[in-house]
């Protein structure tokens, strides 16, 4: 998982009937129809935890974990070809689950147990660590969160985990009372600053509070189209992973904020290679001009349709800095929310560098490189003829 992949969804089971969303609490002898129905919608991976977490919630002893959680969590590895992750904050829980097969940890506390690295690390797990300093979730703006990653990063792979397999939180959610919908906003705001991490990162805004408070829903049953609506949010901003109650309308809410309705078509073309053989052939130019030599004397006039407004700026200033131009609407520069169609013109070899340099970039600008160098291609292929 990662860029350039596709956004992976983790079904959430909460064994703990302390949960703040009660839609998600399942007893050991519903787990499994649960997370098989989680996967038949499409969830990549089953996360399953014991603790409840939720402010107020009580502590609970290491022995009522472990009799919730593992009859539940053999039933699920037994039964289903998933990856399965663990939701705990207690070394030993960990290794336990590991050793039955679960795949991954996701810890909380940020690895506020020094142990659970090496425990991961023991068993080649994967580890999902969540920015807290000393208890799970507390306040932390992203100034902090992102060093604070960074740092238990590092310990993780001091005691022996993989890189690869390292996952990051930044820990959206009221943890405790003293975080506010407003914290949580200026995360998930600057959510796109966490690739600075170089790792996949989860984005775990289910049904949460600061949803909650926007919308003044208290109720997270009430909490659907928020928590649809943040999801794109964060996966346009470069979610990898998304942590959801609702699996199957997650799903198509990711799929529309991966890809869209991206398309583009060749409306011009001005010059073609054979054509510019011919004119060129009249200067004695060297044959090794010739290549690029055509690129630029072949031009292009392309619409390119469903982009964001983000996306059609960006368009606008890659094609003015290879001295070309694209006609974009004004409500664009407004960020009007819906989509846009852009036109691009300039010669095939400015807009072949405007692919190259869109091929490197995340979220949907790679897919659109792709696009138009399928567009290009089709121009002079005679299967753009063809009829069934």
């Amino acid at each position: 998982m990662g860029d350039r992949r596709p956004v992976r969804l983790m079904g959430v089971i909460n064994l703990s009937r302390e949960s703040f969303y009660q839609g998600s609490v399942a007893g050991p002898e519903e787990a499994l129809s649960l997370a098989r129905a989680m996967q038949e919608q499409g969830a990549d991976i089953i996360d399953v935890g014991a603790v409840s977490t939720a402010p107020g919630s009580p502590a609970i002893s290491e022995e009522l974990e472990r009799r919730r959680l593992f009859p539940a969590l053999g039933d699920i590895l037994d039964s289903l070809d998933i990856t399965v992750s663990v939701d705990t904050q207690r070394p030993a829980i960990a290794a336990d689950a590991l050793s039955r097969g679960a795949h991954c940890i996701n810890d909380v506390s940020g690895l506020c147990r020094p142990q659970m690295a090496s425990t991961v690390a023991e068993h080649e797990g994967s580890l999902i660590i969540m920015a807290s300093r000393k208890r799970a979730g507390d306040l932390l703006c992203l100034e902090e969160i992102i060093p604070l990653l960074g740092e238990r990063m590092r310990e993780a792979e001091t005691a022996g985990v993989s890189p690869e397999r390292i996952i990051l939180d930044p820990g959206i959610g009221r943890w405790i009372p003293e975080k506010t919908a407003a914290h949580d906003l200026a995360i998930l705001d600057g959510f796109k600053r966490l690739r600075c991490l170089g790792r996949p990162v989860v984005a775990a805004l289910s049904r949460k509070t600061f949803i909650g408070e926007c919308l003044h829903q208290p109720d997270p049953f009430q909490r659907l189209q928020g928590s649809l609506a943040a999801t794109a949010i964060a996966v346009y901003l470069g979610a990898h992973i998304v942590r959801t109650h609702d699996v199957a309308a997650s799903r198509e809410t990711v799929a529309l904020a991966e890809d869209g309705d991206l398309e583009v078509e060749v409306l011009d073309r001005l010059g073609g290679r054979e054509d510019l053989a011919q004119i060129l052939s009249r200067t004695a130019v060297d044959e090794r001009g010739f290549g690029a030599l055509s690129r630029k004397g072949s031009f292009c006039l392309l619409s390119l349709r469903g982009l964001s407004s983000m996306e059609a700026i960006i368009i606008k200033q890659e094609m003015l800095v290879r001295g070309g131009d694209a006609a974009v609407p004004k409500l664009a520069l407004r960020c009007d929310p819906h989509p846009e169609e852009v036109i691009i013109m300039r010669s095939v070899h400015q807009i072949a560098g405007l692919v190259r340099n869109l091929a490197s970039q995340p979220f949907r600008l790679s897919r659109l490189a792709r696009l138009i160098d399928e567009a290009l291609d089709r121009i002079d292929s005679p299967e753009r003829y063809r009829w069934e």
